[in-house]
């Protein structure tokens, strides 16, 4: 089945916040959670993907104090993302791709309103992210979201994230994926959920991996 919606991932894939996000978390939870900086940036890292929210309920389940730190972190990156723009040359491999008859859309756990601010301007046909106030989050949700909005199935769609976590979303929905290498993932951490997972250095790369008719 031909490919024609390409969907990505936002941070880190698309657009290079997350050794920041990094940065920034952990220092939050040093100061408000009593974790070692080096300690809690692993920790960031290592449950990447989710809502940082989420990431926070899962590294501190016993603690009822998470979410005022969540929402700490949340008020600093509205103002961080601000500043971010679509690197030049995703936007040119955007336009390409857009021209070859692909869709392009966004599936983030960022928040809904960072999404919608900074896609708008964007080369998107779409564009998700997390909305707290009823769950709704990548992964399922998104997915059947974007059936809906295209009118074809998942056996249409591809997905690239860097972490993973997104590949395991892409596993858990039936979805294919693609993984972009980062700094932050090394590739057996890739393969520790798929060992047959394509794995690309750029993301000028993928195109190339899809398959044909």
């Amino acid at each position: 089945m031909t490919v024609a919606l390409l969907v990505f991932d936002l941070d880190g894939t698309l657009v290079p916040t997350m050794e920041d996000y990094a940065d920034q978390a952990a220092s939050l939870m040093e100061a408000h959670l009593a974790t070692p900086w080096h300690d809690a940036r692993r920790d960031y890292f290592r449950t990447s993907g989710l809502p940082f929210q989420k990431q926070l309920r899962q590294l501190y389940p016993d603690r009822d104090d998470t979410d005022s730190v969540a929402e700490r972190f949340e008020q600093w990156k509205d103002g961080y993302l601000r500043a971010i723009a679509l690197p030049a040359p995703v936007e040119r491999l955007f336009g390409e791709w857009r021209d070859r008859g692909f869709r392009i859309a966004i599936s983030s756990n960022n928040m809904q309103a960072y999404v919608d601010r900074l896609a708008q301007d964007w080369p998107v046909d779409f564009a998700l992210g997390f909305r707290p106030e009823d769950g709704f989050a990548k992964g399922e949700d998104h997915f059947r979201t974007l059936e809906a909005r295209f009118g074809f199935g998942r056996e249409r769609m591809v997905f690239t994230g860097d972490s993973p976590n997104d590949a395991r979303i892409a596993r858990d929905t039936g979805v294919a994926f693609r993984a972009l290498l980062t700094t932050a993932f090394r590739p057996e951490d890739f393969r520790a959920v798929d060992p047959a997972i394509v794995l690309l250095d750029g993301l000028d790369q993928l195109v190339a991996t899809l398959p044909i008719g």
